[in-house]
């Protein structure tokens, strides 16, 4: 980077030069979804356009915002990961446990992954990344507009991508400036870029960037810490992280680096990935609940319910248009007849003066306004439609169905409504699997040497705990197990129908009956304790069952006999 003080030009790199076409064509791939992603981010915000159509109703029907929020409920709950020591080290894998625990609750990761569902139900997709500082990982959900991806990469595997941009970083002059990632040369550089005449017209532009994109991440329900970060006036920087593979002549083979540059000018840093954060993969996770083969960007939910939203959202306009038309009635009337039409203000009771004329008929006369009652059954047709296919029916939402009276039926729904969040589940456990597997490459990579751990002791105290490097690190390696709640549900379920089945063939078999009491209550993650103080009053139950149907009186246990024999004494003494 080089700039003619007495020109006023700025001369890019080779580098630079190569970075800058990488990032147009990865955002000239992307900006064919901006559109369809602006439109359902507004229907799901309830932000209405005003109708072209009728230019005075403009109403929003919360197709969007309930479709998305009843799928999100479905697709799952943070999945559970248990952890594996390879080397069969279960201290170790106790304390590693422990510290994902605290990570866990420390950096939101429920509020994380509800971001990551809406991303993917709203756009199709949802990229996560994986920072590192002094403390170790620090987990984001980034905003879908800011990460984009090599237009030729395989959308299943993330590592096959040449490139990957991170943009839109905002960030204002000081901090970089006490970055010390930062390199010398590229301070000095963007001191005289922010004071140059394009440089404080783009700290403008970046400001009111910056402002657009903190509006739409907090109506998103996202709160972040920086949302203050330029309170004090500084010019505004949009940084961009640019993850790139270039041939090493050395090596003789591609490296993956990472160059910083700040307003697609200034380069702040160059490091390969490896010696930055200590790995050789691309710290973000990628998923998607559709995914395709060779489109980086596929449909989403939102997609399907888009264009029948909008429909809707006329139709319900026209329906409100068609209503006031009728209540404020509109007249025809002939000119030259003595007559100067006049406005009234409408209301129960009123008497309006009549215009002059020896017949009212020929002179006004009412403007008949169709009616639009094929418009109600053309609309809950089409919210079926957008129900059926996204999965998110009338069941799922907890509303009854018209129609569906019998259980067989209800549970046919269900089930097919299940179908797709099934699916999605099973994305959804995947990418939390890459999640927790990056992670724990990263934690041993970057982990500081001492962690700190703020535990609650049974008695709800409060307390420290200090682990240490090298009380979980592991030569083996770790592998994390991840559970899915609504897949572990469904497989529950099969077992159950499956038992209920085989027990209506064999409905005398009490061996078969108590296996099946057993597995049933397992599955409903009972401790130890309470699993064996459930089987033995099953198991008492039953003994006194078989003794009646013997004839034999049941034997009172040492309590109640202790009972009877005070309540003998009592009526002797009385």
């Amino acid at each position: 980077m080089a700039y003619d003080i007495l020109k006023g030009n700025w001369t890019l790199s080779i580098l630079m030069e190569r970075l800058i076409d990488e990032k147009k064509a990865a955002l000239e791939l992307q900006k064919r979804k901006h559109d369809d992603w602006d439109d359902n981010y507004l229907l799901y915000r309830n932000k209405v356009k005003t109708n072209r159509l009728t230019q005075r109703q403009a109403v929003n029907i919360p197709l969007m915002k309930e479709t998305v929020k009843t799928l999100l409920s479905r697709i799952d709950d943070p999945p559970e990961i248990e952890w594996k020591e390879l080397g069969g080290d279960e201290q170790k894998e106790l304390f590693f446990q422990e510290i994902w625990n605290d990570f866990s609750k420390t950096n939101k990761l429920e509020l994380i992954d509800i971001l990551d569902k809406k991303n993917v139900l709203l756009y199709g997709f949802s990229v996560k990344k994986l920072n590192i500082d002094e403390t170790g990982v620090l987990p984001d959900v980034l905003d879908i507009y800011d990460t984009t991806f090599d237009p030729l990469m395989k959308p299943y595997d993330l590592e096959s991508a040449r490139f990957i941009v991170h943009q839109n970083i905002f960030k204002n002059v000081r901090a970089i400036l006490a970055d010390e990632r930062y390199t010398s040369k590229g301070k000095e550089e963007l001191k005289i870029w922010v004071d140059s005449t394009p440089g404080i017209v783009q700290s403008q532009l970046n400001k009111e960037q910056w402002e657009v994109k903190q509006e739409r991440l907090k109506s998103m329900g996202l709160d972040h810490k920086d949302f203050p970060l330029f309170a004090g006036g500084d010019r505004i920087v949009n940084l961009t992280e640019h993850y790139t593979k270039i041939w090493n002549q050395k090596t003789k083979d591609f490296e993956k680096r990472v160059v910083v540059y700040a307003d697609d000018k200034i380069e702040l840093m160059n490091e390969t990935l490896e010696s930055l954060i200590g790995v050789d993969f691309w710290p973000f996770v990628v998923w998607s609940e559709d995914p395709e083969t060779n489109d980086i960007y596929p449909d989403s939910v939102a997609d399907l319910v888009r264009t029948p939203n909008k429909v809707l959202n006329v139709w319900f306009s026209q329906l409100i248009e068609n209503r006031t038309l009728k209540n404020f009635q509109m007249h025809w009337f002939l000119p030259g007849q003595n007559y100067t039409p006049q406005t009234y203000t409408p209301g129960p009771g009123m008497m309006l003066p009549a215009p002059p004329g020896d017949d009212i008929n020929k002179v006004i006369k009412p403007v008949e306004i169709s009616g639009l009652d094929d418009t109600l059954l053309a609309i809950n047709a089409l919210v079926q439609i957008v129900e059926r296919g996204s999965g998110a029916t009338a069941i799922e939402k907890g509303e009854p169905e018209k129609g569906q009276q019998t259980l067989g039926e209800v549970q046919i729904l269900v089930g097919k409504a299940n179908e797709r969040t099934i699916g999605m589940a099973k994305f959804y456990r995947m990418a939390w699997y890459e999640f927790a597997k990056k992670w724990s490459a990263l934690m041993d990579a970057n982990a500081p040497k001492m962690i700190k751990l703020f535990k609650v002791s049974r008695s709800g105290k409060a307390y420290q705990k200090s682990v240490m490097k090298s009380d979980w690190k592991s030569a083996d390696g770790y592998e994390p197990i991840v559970s899915s709640t609504s897949e572990q549900e469904t497989e529950n379920l099969k077992g159950i129908q499956k038992f209920q089945f085989v027990l209506s063939q064999f409905p005398n078999n009490l061996a078969l009956r108590k296996i099946a009491q057993k597995r049933e209550l397992e599955m409903l993650d009972l401790t130890p304790e309470e699993l064996k103080q459930v089987e033995e009053a099953e198991d008492q139950l039953q003994t006194q069952q078989a003794n009646q149907q013997a004839g034999v009186q049941p034997q009172p246990n040492e309590a109640q006999l202790a009972e009877q024999i005070q309540g003998q004494l009592a009526q002797i003494n009385a």
